[in-house]
């Protein structure tokens, strides 16, 4: 082969190649983006509306079904879900997989343009490419004061004009949102009794103020050569604009409002409120821009904050501004790159040990530092060498990446090993080094060609997958792929043109040369007994059908009875435990921040803990005081089992909103993160919260189809709500009954106890009596109650609501006296409530979702940990159909299964088929069978001769599921593993294999060959061709060290990958372990079943064209 002649002979020209290549690897690793884990384009958009004081039932007619018409015929639509709930409205709109995500948001954007009109005080929409089921914060920050006399939630507008700014230049930053403050607002309070004394009702006071203040434009005014703009100026701007605004004549009088009324400059009713450790404090959360480096973003976040927080700065003008007692403060309480650091930190290590224990095995069998000094080249260019590819195909580096370049490391140096062992055989044979490298390079070229062009065809089906899970796979697929064909390039240039100027041929004399020889010697003791085993067995049909059948119906018979259910994708192991409280309808802000109170009790010792230093006698004994736990998720808690001692908390806080209540933690120690779930199950114990739902969990690495990656979501559709309420219920009272009150989280959370509503009647017959208008009756009762927006008022160059409202509903706590609400009358007498309309008590829901237009109750299950997804869909199914049959599931309620379960069923499909003939055909697996064969039929010009290599992969796959039921074992047995499953990434490792595994087969097949031929160029000293028996026998002898090698490296290289525990592992130990309990598996078998299979198909050969020459010489 000339090239390798070529690259033999100039040195330099490869050196300069290496040098290039490492610099532009050097190069990539400092632009390539850094994030946790790769991004998943998935095209979902969603529309908010806000229209404040609107209940549900306003909301879902009012907004929700105007939008949702026009919404329902966009292309590629898949599935439209909306929530209408307290003021706000939205809708998740979910398209196909590879709709463009801008031509999505600008078809959205023109369909709501043709919803002809909202009610008044309707915000505008607002749309977003993001989904908003998963939000995935990079960052939270709490923003809370020392002084206990100061309010923090009337610092909001301080927060949002110049915190959120700061940390929004931040280069890298997407998003900052502020919670559980009190906006500003003006208050227009109004005394009902003044205003009807004049004659003036609560619709004239709004109207006069509405229509003074306005700022027209009146256009431009030509003045000379110029032109003047010209302007009506009346927008309030202080609160004496809004005092002087007549309202009425009276007698020739003007009446003001301040006659009437007092205007006042104050903060809105709290809709939310945030907790940290006890403490009413303001929250901040950051996103980042998508293909950002989320570790150069964070250094910017962590730079503003320390800006803000220094002395003479923003915030310490703010303390003197406002004269506290005590100081203002910002402390990031999560930080996403610290689990990021800690994955990417454990990867690195585990290439290092990997490589490390790669470079021992080479030691061990090529007993040359050279030897081992030109194989471990391969490592540094072709990893090296990858980041240009990634960087150029726009990838990042994150943990699956990475992951994928820790296995590399101990397949890069496969190629490398066959073409070095060669070279060294050829030395051992007395060839100078120049020849015995071009030699050794020529003889195994078509076997590394054929095995890493193998290993790259499995990927290229897996490429093709376009739903979530399968952008997962592109980074590691594109990473082994890169450094895979780096190998190939690194071994017929980089490795020949070393081996020829560093290896010299083997001492036939001496101490060095004795004790080689003999460590040699034992060496060669597998390999003579391997060869003599197949020798003995290629001697009889007999034995080498059965034993062919035997290794092969024991690998599928094997491969069958292990293959576990499947699951979505791993949890992960973040230091974050999320939980969730649905306290009874209609509980205000005041009774929230009750339960917070209550469940802080419980919470309070471990994070006092936590601010202790644990150095300090007072932080070890504070921690060694902690309380012990009932270990309990599931059912009720038994005194008289298991107990746990939770670690620290680093932090905790306690956040409700609307009706919602949320409070999470973090661990100071993250390898006890999950003993979290039972203290935030205790916290939240009937006893300390009666009539409330809890729930808690870890927060889940993937959050792709729902708030776990682990849990069955289940919609129930109808028409009727009723009829889906009960079809829910029937359905989680199943549930519930099988695996505890924990295991079903429903949406709406109260879903069968709707919440408290008053409803006005008005008596149209008797507010004709008295000259006035439902719509006006509806003012006067809005502006009693939480008060109309009726515009804005500019303060500052801000812009904040201006409110009109009664003034006993001022801090009203009470609905004791609304009946005798007083009315004013455009005849100027004041009448009761109670005298123009009906009052009624009634339940209405608290929150309304729909799907696809109907009405919807979504249950998700999650299932105890040791549960597969697939089998917990099963279990979920069959509560359905049982249910379905008895009855208690009404006629025209449907149910579908989302989320994590419809898009495991889509990639189950996309990797394995869906159980038909055409799905079997269309699926990754059987194209990456199918490919990898046609290329070796390419290879080796031949249909059957590759069929011989495929049977290696069997028992690579029994090997495969065998190590992976041993991983799960161990993780079912110790719960601070996390849940080692058949997750689809681990499937990802099943279809490696047949990549992997057939390149042992190759290199014994190839080699048979090549002695058959005996070709003296590629066969070592042979003059004449073997017959089949002893060619085969003779291939074996010579590639089991090759073989052992290379699998050893790779095993080892892997190993850690597997063992070492760690932010992050949870991600690859499945597929490690699936990838080397195949090889190693599928070496033992390949050296025997291979060998037989292929004498068994050369014989059948031989006799058939001895058949074929016989009869036609006849």
């Amino acid at each position: 082969m000339n090239l390798l002649r070529l690259v033999i002979r100039q040195p330099v020209t490869v050196t300069v190649g290496v040098i290039l290549t490492i610099v532009a690897g050097v190069l990539a690793v400092q632009r390539i983006p850094v994030q946790l884990t790769p991004n998943v384009e998935d095209t979902i958009i969603s529309v908010r509306t806000f229209w404040e004081g609107a209940s549900p039932d306003e909301i879902e007619q009012e907004v929700i079904d105007r939008q949702e018409e026009k919404l329902r015929g966009l292309a590629n639509l898949r599935q439209m879900t909306s929530t209408s709930s307290q003021s706000t409205g939205t809708i998740r709109l979910e398209f196909a997989v590879g709709t463009p995500k801008e031509e999505a948001l600008r078809e959205v954007s023109d369909k709501l343009r043709e919803v002809p009109e909202y009610p008044d005080n309707v915000d505008e929409p607002v749309i977003s490419a993001s989904d908003p089921d998963n939000r995935d914060y990079i960052a939270w920050i709490v923003f809370g004061t020392t002084d206990p006399t100061l309010d923090i939630r009337t610092l909001q507008d301080f927060a949002e004009d110049r915190i959120k700014p700061t940390i929004e230049r931040m280069p890298g930053v997407s998003e900052v949102n502020v919670l559980g403050g009190r906006e500003r607002e003006v208050q227009i309070r109004f005394d009902p009794v003044r205003l009807a004394q004049r004659g003036i009702t609560a619709s004239q006071l709004v109207a006069a103020i509405q229509s003074t203040n306005r700022n027209i434009s009146a256009g431009q005014v030509a003045d000379g050569r110029s032109d003047v703009r010209v302007r009506t100026i009346g927008q309030y701007e202080s609160v004496e604009n809004v005092e002087r605004t007549i309202v009425a004549q009276e007698e020739g009088v003007p009446v003001l409002v301040r006659d009437v009324a007092e205007v006042v400059v104050t903060y809105k009713e709290p809709r939310s409120f945030v907790r940290s450790k006890g403490r009413p404090v303001l929250a901040i959360n950051v996103q980042r821009e998508i293909g950002s480096n989320v570790m150069q973003v964070m250094e910017g976040v962590r730079e503003a904050i320390a800006r803000m927080n220094k002395e003479g700065a923003l915030l310490d003008a703010k303390e003197a501004k406002l004269e506290l007692q005590g100081d203002l403060y910002l402390e990031q309480v999560y930080d996403q790159t610290i689990y990021i650091d800690q994955a990417l930190e454990l990867v690195k290590s585990n290439i290092w040990i990997g490589g490390g224990l790669a470079i021992v095995v080479l030691v061990l069998f090529l007993r040359s530092i050279n030897s081992v000094g030109i194989v471990a080249l391969a490592i540094p260019i072709s990893v090296i060498g990858s980041f240009v590819v990634m960087v150029t195909l726009g990838r990042s580096v994150n943990v699956i990446s990475l992951a994928g370049m820790a296995f590399a490391v101990g397949m890069v140096v496969d190629n490398a090993i066959v073409v070095l062992e060669n070279t060294f055989r050829h030395l051992e044979m007395g060839k100078p080094p120049m020849q015995a490298a071009y030699d050794g390079a020529r003889e195994v070229w078509g076997a590394i060609l054929a095995s890493t062009l193998t290993t790259v065809a499995v990927f290229i089906p897996i490429l093709l997958i376009q739903e979530e899970a399968g952008q997962l796979f592109r980074d590691i697929a594109l990473a082994i792929c890169a450094a895979v064909l780096l190998s190939l390039i690194v071994s017929i240039t980089v490795i020949p043109c070393a081996a020829a100027r560093l290896l010299r041929t083997p001492r036939t004399e001496g101490l060095a040369f004795r004790i080689n020889r003999a460590v040699a010697g034992l060496f060669a003791f597998v390999p003579r007994t391997i060869a003599r085993i197949v020798y003995l067995c290629c001697g009889s049909w007999t034995a080498r059908i059965l034993l062919v059948l035997l290794m092969t119906l024991g690998s599928l018979f094997g491969s069958w009875k292990l293959m576990p259910d499947a699951d979505f994708l791993p949890s992960g192991n973040r230091n974050l435990v999320f939980g969730l409280v649905i306290p009874p309808p209609g509980y205000n802000i005041d009774q929230m921040i009750e339960l917070g109170r209550r469940v802080e009790t419980t919470m309070r010792p471990y994070w006092e803990a936590g601010e202790l230093d644990p150095d300090t006698p007072e932080g070890q004994q504070a921690r060694a005081d902690l309380p012990s736990i009932p270990l309990t998720l599931w059912g009720p808690p038994d005194p008289n089992g298991p107990q746990v001692v939770p670690p620290a908390l680093e932090n905790y806080f306690f956040i409700g909103f609307g009706s919602t209540i949320l409070h999470g933690g973090i661990a100071e120690d993250d390898r006890r993160v999950v003993d979290l779930e039972p203290l935030f199950a205790r916290a939240t114990r009937k006893e300390v919260l009666p009539g409330v739902i809890a729930f808690a969990e870890q927060v889940a690495l993937f959050r792709i189809g729902g708030q776990s990656s682990s849990a069955v979501r289940v919609d129930l559709l109808g028409d009727d709500l009723a009829d889906v309420i009960t079809a829910a219920k029937t359905i989680r009272r199943q549930l519930q009954a099988d695996f505890g009150r924990r295991s079903v989280q429903a949406n709406p959370g109260n879903f069968d106890l709707p919440g408290p509503e008053l409803q006005i009647i008005p008596d149209r017959a008797r507010l004709a009596d008295v000259g006035m208008t439902p719509a006006e009756l509806g003012q006067a009762v809005t502006a009693a109650g939480d008060g109309a927006i009726i515009g804005e008022y500019r303060i500052g160059g801000d812009s904040i609501d201006l409110k009109v409202i009664a003034m006993q509903a001022v801090d009203q706590r009470s609905l004791a006296g609304l009946s005798d609400l007083p009315i004013a009358t455009p005849s100027g007498h004041i009448v009761p409530l109670a005298s123009l309309a009906e009052i009624r008590r009634v339940v209405t829901p608290i929150q309304i979702n729909r799907v696809n237009r109907k009405r919807a109750v979504s249950l998700e299950f999650t299932a105890p940990r040791d549960m597969p997804l697939e089998q917990a869909i099963k279990v979920v199914e069959e509560v359905v159909r049982q249910q379905a049959e008895a009855g208690a599931i009404p006629l025209g309620v449907e149910s579908s299964f989302e989320g994590s379960a419809s898009k495991l069923k889509a990639v189950r499909a996309a990797l394995l088929g869906d159980g038909t003939l055409v799905g079997l055909v269309g699926s990754s697996l059987f194209l990456a069978l199918l490919g990898v064969y046609l290329l070796m039929c390419v290879l080796f010009q031949s249909f059957l001769k590759p069929m011989v290599i495929m049977f290696a992969v069997p028992p690579a796959t029994f090997g495969g599921f065998l190590a992976l039921a041993l991983v799960h074992k161990i993780s079912v047995e110790n719960r601070y593993v996390p849940m080692q499953n058949l997750d689809v990434l681990t499937m990802l490792g099943v279809v490696l294999l047949i990549g992997i595994v057939v390149n042992n087969a190759i290199l014994i097949v190839h080699q048979a060959l090549n002695f058959m031929r005996g070709d003296p160029d590629n066969a070592d000293t042979q003059r004449t061709a073997m017959n089949s028996r002893e060619a085969i026998t003779e291939s074996v002898r010579t590639r089991v060290r090759p073989i052992m090698m290379s699998t050893l490296t790779s095993v080892l290289g892997m190993m850690p990958l597997v063992i070492m525990p760690g932010s992050g592992s949870e991600l690859y130990r499945g597929l490690g372990s699936v990838v080397i309990g195949g090889m190693a598996l599928s070496t033992v078998f390949t050296l025997f079943l291979v060998p037989l299979l292929f004498s068994l198909v050369q014989d059948m050969q031989d006799g058939l064209e001895r058949l074929f020459r016989k009869n036609h010489a006849q």
